[in-house]
């Protein structure tokens, strides 16, 4: 078995696990390389998280932020990384019985972090986050989302001097919180400097290109239009600029001219595009919410 047959078989429990019960622990072939397999899934899953290293499990866990996969074990865990993906937690390790090492996958149920800290309100964009959270930190919240060190700092200044423009606040906010990805399989980030997902980049292509969003023009004309955010559903996720203060910059979503204006920054509108049924986004009648990493360069070959 390959490692893209257990990729397939993780595949299967996941669209056959109930809604409760113990965690499925599935034993790799012998011979399976955990590292290779980290990359497999993380092809599709992002960037994990460390929960175990040289047999030292970080005491910090809870239910929320891993737990459940290095539960199992005991003093027999050697190593786990895991994921958070949609309602499910995805943890690959190595474990060792009897002298014997073996690599593991562990599937199970995740905790849904926006009932936990949410709740059952009539707009929890706004309710039930930590008073003084800006909205880059309530987008970490609703996507149970653990910051992990960034290889390479954006150099903003450069970034911006390059673009001939500054940047909204909270957009710079949150890609040093979350780095290269995308929310709910629905939006990516563009991030400067992120492979095939560069701002700097898109902005000239957009920019060269001719009646690309009719009425407006790209950036750099006047009021044109800005890119951030790239979707898979087809729709452009853009600023219109402008004004002066980027933070003012409004976010228009649409296609081929069909524009609905949002006017609000864009941490605002990520969050309510995840949880507002109001703003009409498929992602707000979703039970859980997560943000799906793109770097994988922290997993080693």
């Amino acid at each position: 078995m390959e490692d893209s047959d257990v990729v397939a078989a993780i595949w299967k429990i996941i669209d056959s696990f109930v809604e409760s019960g113990p965690p499925v622990i599935l034993e790799a072939p012998e011979g399976t390389s955990l590292r290779g397999l980290l990359a497999e899934v993380g092809r599709w899953a992002g960037r994990p998280r460390n929960l175990a290293a040289d047999g030292f499990t970080d005491p910090s866990l809870t239910e929320r932020t891993g737990l459940p996969l290095v539960e199992p074990f005991g003093d027999e865990l050697l190593e786990m990384r895991g994921w958070a993906y949609r309602s499910h937690w995805i943890g690959c390790g190595r474990v060792v019985t009897s002298r014997r090492e073996r690599t593991v996958v562990v599937i199970a149920k995740r905790e849904d972090p926006a009932a936990t800290v949410i709740g059952e309100r009539e707009d929890p964009a706004v309710t039930g986050f930590p008073e003084g959270a800006s909205w880059a930190e309530k987008l970490r919240i609703l996507t149970d989302w653990d910051p992990v060190p960034q290889l390479a700092a954006v150099d903003w200044p450069a970034v911006e001097a390059d673009l001939g423009t500054s940047l909204p606040s909270d957009y710079k906010e949150i890609v040093d919180l979350f780095g290269p990805g995308g929310f709910d399989e629905y939006v990516d980030l563009l991030v400067p400097g992120a492979l095939g997902m560069d701002l700097a980049d898109w902005a000239k292509s957009d920019g060269d290109a001719i009646d690309l969003w009719e009425p407006y023009a790209g950036y750099p004309a006047p009021q044109g239009l800005l890119r951030w955010g790239a979707s898979e559903q087809e729709p452009d996720f853009v600023w219109q600029t402008g004004t002066a203060n980027p933070d003012d910059w409004p976010v228009l979503v649409g296609q081929f001219g069909d524009w609905k204006r949002f006017d609000c920054g864009l941490g605002e509108f990520l969050v309510r595009m995840l949880t507002d049924v109001q703003y009409g986004f498929p992602t707000s009648r979703l039970h859980v919410h997560f943000f799906q990493s793109h770097d994988l360069r922290s997993i080693e070959g």
